[in-house]
């Protein structure tokens, strides 16, 4: 279950116990840990994110479920479960301040979904910098349906919108 390339990411963001590489998650009150399973029916809400931003940046926060429909039979992973550029910190004099964006979303926040006879999913979230011109570089229909969300392709998407590396990340699991 480890063995996903975006899981793989995650992990040595994580392991590397750099603070400034954990992206810190809070759905509704509860702030998440990294690998905290949290039930689906408690994820619906859109997240909020904390992250330690350097003034005057802009961010893209992806999340991916690396698992569907299971764990151990994945052929729709990664499904796209949330894309939005023109993050920034809400209080950008403070450390760890809340990243907010006044842009609309390129693909809406869904939910966690597993199915009921599923174990646990990992939900991944990636944050990048803002190329200047990423905007031009990524599509900007606010509704992506399902099958624009499935399989997608992380490596292509971070390479035509210019985003390098991930410089902060997370994940929970759900089912």
């Amino acid at each position: 279950m480890t063995d996903h390339p975006v899981f793989k990411s995650v992990s040595s963001l994580l392991e590397d116990k750099d603070e400034s590489e954990v992206l810190q998650l809070t759905i509704g009150s509860r702030k998440i840990k990294p690998g905290e399973l949290v039930p689906k029916r408690e994820a619906q809400s859109i997240p909020t994110l904390v992250w330690d931003a350097p003034p005057g940046r802009k961010f893209v926060v992806i999340s991916l479920d690396l698992d569907a429909p299971f764990p151990s039979f994945a052929p729709l992973s990664p499904v796209q479960h949330w894309l939005q550029a023109g993050f920034a910190a809400s209080e950008p004099s403070s450390q760890s301040s809340a990243l907010t964006s006044s842009n609309p979303p390129i693909a809406h926040w869904a939910g966690p979904g597993p199915p009921p006879i599923s174990s646990p999913h990992r939900y991944v979230f990636l944050l990048y910098e803002q190329p200047e011109d990423v905007e031009a570089k990524i599509p900007t229909k606010a509704e992506f349906g399902i099958k624009d969300r499935m399989r997608w392709r992380l490596d292509e998407f971070e390479k035509k919108a210019g985003l390098g590396t991930a410089l902060a990340a997370t994940y929970f699991l759900s089912n």
